[in-house]
């Protein structure tokens, strides 16, 4: 029963975009006058959030509560600061589920996060080209 707990919370992201309607709209124009910018923006990002995504992966695996809250809750916010609304929401969902003990959920959310990650890179990309 648990388990399709965590596919339906799991599939309630599945219609979220990947950035909020302004930084796509955003995105898209600075691509075309300034991709520079975009690059900027992606070069500002990507480091610490591969890092923080990392940090994830190791704690769900280990099973380390503290560590998994510290990358969940810095990856909400640096992805927050980008618009980036998929993935800044899966991770505070997370962070939730940590805060509220619910550990098996959070750590089932966390493979979530990395999807979301993925996702948005690609979407990166694609606005680059």
């Amino acid at each position: 029963m648990n388990n399709n707990n965590n596919k339906s919370d799991k599939s309630r992201y599945t219609h979220i975009e990947v950035f909020d309607n302004e930084t796509q709209e955003m995105l898209k124009e600075f691509a075309q006058t300034s991709p520079d910018l975009v690059q900027d923006i992606i070069d500002s990002f990507e480091p610490e959030a591969s890092v923080l995504i990392a940090e994830i992966r190791e704690s769900v695996e280990k099973k380390d509560k503290t560590g998994l809250q510290k990358a969940v809750h810095a990856l909400a916010g640096i992805s927050g600061s980008i618009g980036a609304k998929k993935l800044e929401m899966v991770s505070r969902d997370t962070d939730k589920l940590i805060k509220s003990n619910s550990m098996d959920q959070a750590y089932s959310l966390a493979e979530e996060i990395l999807f979301a990650y993925d996702e948005l890179i690609a979407s990166l990309d694609k606005i680059l080209r």
